[in-house]
């Protein structure tokens, strides 16, 4: 990858489990909000097989349908503080590694944009860093549609940025399928659920376990992740 690592002009993170820890303070705060609004059990099976959808359907499925989309929002929402996400590992590093090496930062994730914005001001995310963050509602697609992207891929357009010089970062086969679909460069992460054995059957070809590791691929100072 050192060869061809400086043709990036655009890095697109996944957020949750990727750029910030997720799972396990989500996975209680989902069990905390279904038993304490809808007197219902959550199991870890049930979690995993909802988990990466976007949040409607998420929310949707972990509930029972029970309430409206908008009290389901709201009931999860007002406890986000509770159960707080943190930066991966080298996480802060890599984007000031990135965006003082003049890449374009931008952020997506399945959440709404509004709830992901709670969690990002909570870490002081420095976001003039970045040229946007999507939440669910900036598409009508989802991963592993590739239409996901347009958006993104518009604004970096408008930057003069091509689709060739853009890589995306992500954590789940859902990201690589995305990603696949949309002819986007990708980088799999293992420190989420996936194994890099599983990433590379699935196709993956550039596969970390950090975003330290990621940076120095990026950056050009290691021959491969």
């Amino acid at each position: 990858m050192s060869n061809h690592a400086r043709k990036y002009k655009a890095v697109i993170f996944d957020i949750d489990d990727t750029l910030l820890t997720t799972r396990e303070p989500k996975w209680r705060q989902h069990k905390w909000v279904a038993k304490h609004y809808y007197n219902i059990d959550l199991d870890e099976a049930t979690l995993r097989s909802y988990w990466g959808k976007p949040f409607d359907e998420l929310a949707a499925g972990l509930y029972q349908n029970l309430g409206t989309p908008e009290e389901r929002r709201a009931n999860f929402s007002r406890h986000e503080l509770e159960f707080p996400k943190q930066y991966e590992p080298h996480a802060l590093e890599s984007l000031t590694a990135l965006y003082n090496a003049g890449m374009t930062l931008g952020l997506m994730t399945a959440m709404y944009t509004d709830g992901a914005m709670i969690d990002l001001r909570n870490i002081d995310l420095p976001f003039a860093w970045f040229a946007f963050i999507h939440g669910s509602e900036a598409s009508e697609f989802h991963k592993p549609d590739g239409r996901v992207f347009t958006p993104a891929l518009q604004t970096l357009h408008e930057r003069r940025i091509d689709k060739d010089e853009v890589v995306y970062i992500g954590e789940a086969l859902s990201d690589l399928q995305a990603a696949q679909n949309a002819s986007l460069d990708f980088i799999g992460m293992t420190q989420g659920m996936i194994s890099e054995n599983v990433f590379r059957q699935a196709g993956a070809s550039v596969i970390c376990e950090d975003l330290g590791q990621v940076t120095t691929c990026l950056l050009g100072s290691r021959p491969a992740c």
